[in-house]
């Protein structure tokens, strides 16, 4: 499906119809600006190299549209804020249902991790929509690589200064003994367990 006309034939765009007739667009065919991921203060940089919609009927006869491309971005560092570079590759296939309720009755032990289910009543912005998907692709927790190490040996440290603290408290204590629990006790042990 080649589209070179008024990208405004996207603001009311008719997913079922589109996924019953097996058509597709791609980003050689409609240029569409992203405003949502210009402006988020957490990206500081982004350009969208391609993308892909395409829609389909499942062998349940369920009307699927798929998304897929490739995107770079700088994102924050949630330890340091300065920029972290990602190449960021998304595909996704979204089952349509005609309500929230259908949607939210789906068994999910069906679907793989890649498919979801998504209430579309009704017709929807393909921009939007396509834009979505490329933010929920981002990672929620960017960091650099050394910013990850130092961040653990702080969560270690204060792991260990907790440990201190309780065992001190405990022996200086009056009276008779009580057994203390010390919900820190055991967190160095599941970091390191965590990075084997």
């Amino acid at each position: 499906m080649r589209q070179k006309g008024p990208l405004k034939q996207f603001d009311e765009f008719d997913a079922w119809s589109f996924s019953r007739l097996g058509e597709s667009i791609r980003s050689e065919d409609v240029k569409f600006d992203f405003p949502r991921l210009a402006s988020d203060e957490n990206i500081l940089a982004s350009h969208v190299e391609s993308w892909e919609v395409s829609g389909r009927i499942n062998a349940k006869s369920e009307s699927v549209i798929r998304f897929k491309g490739r995107f770079t971005a700088e994102l924050s560092c949630v330890v340091c804020d300065s920029g972290v570079q990602h190449a960021i590759d998304f595909d996704r296939h979204l089952i349509l249902m005609t309500s929230e309720a259908q949607a939210d009755g789906y068994d999910e032990d069906t679907l793989d991790e890649d498919t979801d289910v998504v209430a579309c009543p009704g017709a929807i912005n393909l921009r939007d929509w396509l834009e979505d998907e490329i933010l929920l692709a981002c990672p929620m927790f960017p960091k650099h690589d050394a910013c990850a190490e130092e961040a653990g040996r702080s969560w270690r440290e204060e792991g260990a200064d907790i440990e201190d603290t309780d065992d001190h408290q405990d022996d200086t204590a009056d009276g008779p003994t009580q057994e203390v629990q010390r919900p820190f006790a055991n967190l160095s042990d599941l970091l390191k367990k965590s990075k084997k």
